[in-house]
C-alpha cells in the first residue's frame, strides 16, 4: 500500500491510498499517484498525447523527480537522474518514504507493508482519498471572498470520485474487456448507472477463468437469478455482487443496500409504501433487498454461497458450508458473461 500526501499552505491537505503492486516502475508508480490526484497532464507523462485529438491544448507537466533514501543512501530518480525503470519494491522498500516533486509541487509518498496478491489483482487501485482544509480554512471555497483564491494552483479537485480515478488507473480499453466478460444482464445494470466501483473487483475475479464447480452445483446455479421483476433481478445481482467481495454478513448487507441505491432502486419500485419513518421514495434495506430475491437467496444457499456466519461448535446447518476458495468459484460461474449465451 502507498499513502500519498499533497498539501498546499493556506489550502489543506491532498490524500490518497493506493493499492500498487511492487513490480511497478517509479515512473508508473508516479504516474498513478498523479491519476489519483487528478493532476493535469498525468495521463500523458509517460506516453504523450501522440494521436490524441487537440494534443497541443492538453496540459503537460514539464519536470518531475521521486527522491527516496534509503540504507542512508538518498537516491533520485528522474527522466534526467536515476533510473525511473526501477521497481517500486527497490525505490521504497516496504515501509520507505520519498518526496515526489512535480513541476515544483511536492508530493509525500509512504509505503506502508505489502497485501498478497495474485496476477488478477489489478497493479494499481486508489482504495480512499480526501481533503482536510489548513487550519481556519472553510471547507467550502466558496466562502472565500476572493474567487480562485482558494483554488489549487494546477486545479487539482478536492472531491474524489473513486470510480473515475480507478477508470483512468486500470485504462478505458481494459475496463471494457473487463465488463465483456460480465454477464450482460448485470453489465447493463452497471453501465446503466455509470457504476465503475467495482472493476477492481470483477478484475481480480478474473472472470476470463472457466469457474471450476460441481455438476450439481451448475444445475442450481444456472437458474440465477430466479427472480422476474426488474427490481427483484437487480436487487439478486447485487446480492451476489456483494458477496463476491467475501465481506461478513454485515459489510455485505451495506454494499448490496449501496448498489441497489446506487442503481436508483427505491422502496417505491419494490411496491413498498410509506411505513413509520421510511418513505416510499427512500432506498431499499438490505432486509427488504433479501425479501426481494428470496428464490435466487434460496439457490445460493442451496449451494453453499450464501454468507454463513457460525463458530465450528454451533449446530450444523442444513444447508452446506463452503470454503471461500468454492464459494467463490461459485460467484465466479454466476457473473461470468457466456451463462447468458
Amino acid at each position: 500500500m502507498l499513502l500519498a500526501e499533497h498539501h498546499v499552505p493556506g489550502l489543506g491537505w491532498f490524500t490518497r491510498a493506493l493499492g500498487l503492486n511492487g513490480a511497478l516502475s517509479v515512473a508508473e508508480t508516479v504516474r498513478a499517484v498523479l491519476l489519483s490526484l487528478d493532476w493535469p497532464g498525468g495521463a500523458t507523462m509517460l506516453n504523450g498525447a501522440d494521436g490524441i485529438e487537440g494534443a497541443d491544448r492538453l496540459p503537460a507537466i514539464t519536470t518531475w523527480s521521486l527522491q527516496a533514501r534509503r540504507n542512508d543512501r538518498l537516491r533520485v530518480y528522474s527522466r534526467t537522474a536515476g533510473p525511473i525503470g526501477t521497481p517500486l519494491r527497490e525505490a521504497l522498500g516496504r515501509d520507505g518514504t520519498g518526496i515526489l516533486v512535480v513541476d515544483g509541487y511536492t508530493v509525500t509518498v509512504t509505503t506502508a507493508g505489502a497485501m498478497p496478491r495474485d496476477d488478477h489483482t489489478p497493479d494499481a487501485v486508489c482504495l480512499a482519498g480526501g481533503f482536510a482544509p489548513d487550519g481556519d480554512a472553510p471547507a467550502d471555497p466558496e466562502s472565500f471572498p476572493v474567487p480562485g483564491m482558494v483554488d489549487h494552483p494546477v486545479g487539482l479537485p478536492r472531491d474524489v470520485d473513486l470510480a473515475a480515478v480507478n477508470v483512468a488507473l486500470t485504462g478505458e480499453e481494459t475496463v471494457a474487456e473487463i465488463l465483456g466478460e460480465l454477464n450482460p444482464e448485470l453489465r447493463a445494470l452497471l453501465l446503466g448507472g455509470d457504476l465503475y466501483e467495482f472493476t477492481p473487483l470483477l478484475q481480480a475475479l478474473d472472470l476470463g477463468r472457466p469457474a471450476q464447480v460441481g455438476e450439481a452445483t451448475r444445475r442450481v446455479l444456472e437458474n440465477f437469478p430466479a427472480e422476474t421483476t426488474p427490481v427483484g433481478r437487480a436487487a439478486a445481482w447485487s446480492r451476489v455482487v456483494a458477496l463476491s467481495t467475501l465481506s461478513d454478513r454485515e459489510t455485505a448487507d451495506e454494499v448490496t443496500a449501496m448498489l441497489m441505491a446506487a442503481l436508483g432502486f427505491t422502496r417505491a419500485d419494490a411496491g413498498l409504501g410509506a411505513s413509520g419513518d421510511h418513505g416510499s421514495c427512500d432506498p431499499l434495506s438490505a432486509e427488504e433487498i433479501r425479501d426481494l430475491s428470496r428464490d435466487s437467496g434460496l439457490l445460493l444457499a442451496t449451494c453453499g454461497a450464501d454468507v454463513w456466519e457460525g463458530t465450528a461448535s454451533a449446530v450444523i446447518p442444513l444447508v452446506p458450508k463452503c470454503s471461500l476458495v468454492d464459494r467463490l468459484e461459485m460467484y465466479r460461474f454466476l457473473l461470468q458473461a457466456w451463462r447468458a449465451g
